[in-house]
C-alpha cells in the first residue's frame, strides 16, 4: 500500500521528511513545516493528507510527538521520537532528527512503516 513518493521534491524549503531503509532509497513522507500539506504514496499515487490531530512535542531527545493525518478513507497515525535536537546555545542549528512509525490504514488494509527523518530548514 505505502510506496516511495514519486515526486521527491514536491515540497521545498522548511519541511518534515522521512525515509525507510526497508522501502529503498527515497522519501516515504514529506510535509510542509506547518503541516498545511502532507504527502505519502498510497497504492502508487502521491496522496495529499490533511492534519487531523497533534499531541506532544519534540523539544528534547526522547520526546514523542503523535500526529494523525487523513485523506478520504486512508488514515495515517505518525509517532515521532526525537533522536537529536539543536543545542540551546546554537543559533545556526534548525533541524530536529527523529525515528518515526507510520501506521497506515485503508479499510481492512493496514501497514506499519518504520522510518527516520528530520524536520527543519
Amino acid at each position: 500500500m505505502v510506496g516511495l513518493l514519486t515526486d521527491q521534491g514536491a515540497i521545498d524549503g522548511c519541511a518534515w521528511s522521512a525515509s525507510s531503509k526497508a522501502m529503498g532509497h527515497g522519501l516515504v513522507f514529506l510535509a510542509e513545516y506547518d503541516d498545511s500539506k502532507a504527502l505519502m504514496n498510497i497504492d502508487g499515487s502521491d496522496t495529499a493528507f490533511k492534519l487531523v490531530s497533534v499531541h506532544g512535542s519534540l523539544k528534547k531527545v526522547g520526546d514523542v510527538l503523535e500526529k494523525t493525518f487523513r485523506s478520504g478513507g486512508v488514515l495515517v497515525k505518525a509517532r515521532y521520537k526525537a533522536t537529536r535536537v539543536c543545542p540551546k546555545d546554537s543559533e545556526s542549528c534548525e533541524v530536529t532528527n527523529y525515528a518515526v512509525t507510520f501506521d497506515v490504514s485503508k479499510g481492512v488494509q493496514r501497514q506499519v512503516v518504520n522510518a527516520t527523518g528530520d524536520v527543519g530548514c
